[in-house]
């Protein structure tokens, strides 16, 4: 699939055929995000790297228009990119963290950036989308954890026409990953070497529906294929419900995967589960986790982004073969109080019985704990300023070399301000 400046002109002059473009003015916004990031990963076990360490300052502009007016109405979406690195020289052996594109020679790039867009139209209430697309979904998430999101090529129809319910089919053959400029062909996720090869595909294709039963209950179905790889299909609820003594929180998740066609990357079949239940009373929250992966491999994932199930450590995934995960989590908001804006977050993870057959041994363990401090200024001159520090105390036991995840503390600051301008 290819896009050429011929479809924007299409676009372009679909606009200006429709004599008013009135929605296509008034409905448009246009903001500008100034991030700045620091990473560091400091490892604890023996590597060539003491660390995965850079900072970064980085721009992101955006450009959404509105429809314009019609049976069908179109529009254009421009995001632009501008990164810089704000520690120079001084990140040479390091490893690079995935905030900056990194030369043969580990060298960072000190500036880099890219312009992206994506048109759209709509028929009623369902949209089409081509271009850039950023998808959030269980089977396809674009990982917005580091300097960029990380983005894709391709096509997105979204039904809306029945209440509560969203129908989604997409297809994207190229990913733009989030230290990168160009756009590459999609990747299994081989971590740890946990299948027998690395594999790229042609493309992927995905259909999902979102359902809302009711304020207390919701649903997701999901299924991608990742050509001649793997396929995935996901099963979500999310329940909220008030008990008397506050609301008691669940989110169970089911991911099942298998190799597909000419399976590139091997063998895989997995079932993964994951299962939270939480109690929710006034500013804090308390819930206790459960993970499980089954079957004969890991659980898939693309490369470059993290998997959607209901653990999100900063270190490491928790999906190894066998792996049984725990996890008790603390939440407060303080909402309502003098300190309104600011939320914190401390979590205790234990992963269990992990088997990497490379090493012959199904024993294997690990445990992580994070913290999670941010603050966004909720009014005056300053509102929307946000301020985000994460911490994670990462250990395992597994051999250092050649392993994706290693012992370490990790430590992230997020500085976001966005200016919006209409």
């Amino acid at each position: 699939m290819r896009f050429s400046p011929l479809f924007l002109g299409l676009v372009a002059a679909a606009t200006l055929q429709t004599g008013h473009a009135n929605n296509f003015i008034d409905d448009s916004n246009v903001t500008l995000t100034a991030r700045n990031y620091f990473f560091d990963r400091d490892y604890k076990q023996g590597d060539s790297f003491p660390a995965a360490r850079d900072w970064a300052q980085g721009f992101i502009f955006k450009a959404n228009s509105g429809y314009t007016p019609g049976v069908i109405g179109f529009g254009l979406d421009l995001q632009a990119f501008a990164g810089f690195n704000l520690l120079g020289d001084s990140t040479d052996g390091y490893a690079a963290s995935g905030l900056l594109p990194v030369g043969k020679d580990l060298k960072r790039t000190d500036q880099y950036g890219e312009v992206r867009w994506t048109a759209k139209a709509k028929i009623q209430d369902s949209t089409l989308h081509v271009g850039t697309l950023t998808p959030m979904f269980p089977v396809l998430f674009s990982s917005p954890a580091r300097l960029f999101q990380q983005n894709y090529r391709g096509a997105h129809l979204q039904f809306n026409e029945i209440d509560n319910l969203k129908l989604h089919a997409l297809y994207t053959d190229r990913v733009n990953q989030r230290d990168s400029t160009n756009f590459e062909k999609i990747r299994l996720g081989n971590t740890n070497s946990r299948f027998d090869q690395a594999a790229e595909s042609s493309g992927l294709h995905m259909l999902g529906a979102d359902y809302k039963v009711n304020d207390q209950i919701n649903t997701q179905v999901y299924h991608a294929d990742l050509h001649d790889v793997f396929q995935q299909n996901f099963l979500g609820v999310k329940t909220k419900h008030d008990v008397g003594i506050g609301n008691l929180l669940s989110d169970i998740r089911l991911f099942v995967s298998n190799d597909s066609g000419e399976a590139l990357a091997g063998d895989i079949e997995n079932q993964h589960l994951s299962g939270l239940i939480g109690l929710q009373r006034g500013n804090q929250t308390f819930s206790i986790g459960y993970m499980q992966s089954f079957g004969d491999t890991a659980m898939p994932t693309l490369a470059g982004t993290e998997p959607a199930v209901m653990l999100d450590c900063m270190s490491a995934d928790f999906t190894n073969k066998d792996e049984k995960v725990y996890h008790v989590r603390y939440d407060y908001d303080f909402k309502d109080t003098p300190l309104n804006g600011l939320k914190f977050m401390t979590r205790y993870s234990k992963g269990v019985d992990i088997d990497l057959p490379q090493f012959g041994r199904d024993d294997f363990e690990q445990d992580a704990w994070d913290v999670d401090l941010s603050y966004r200024v909720p009014t005056g001159t300053l509102e929307g300023l946000g301020v985000r520090t994460r911490f994670t105390h990462y250990r395992n036991e597994m051999p250092a070399t050649g392993m994706a995840f290693r012992s370490d503390n990790e430590t992230r600051v997020n500085i976001d301000y966005t200016w919006k301008f209409k």
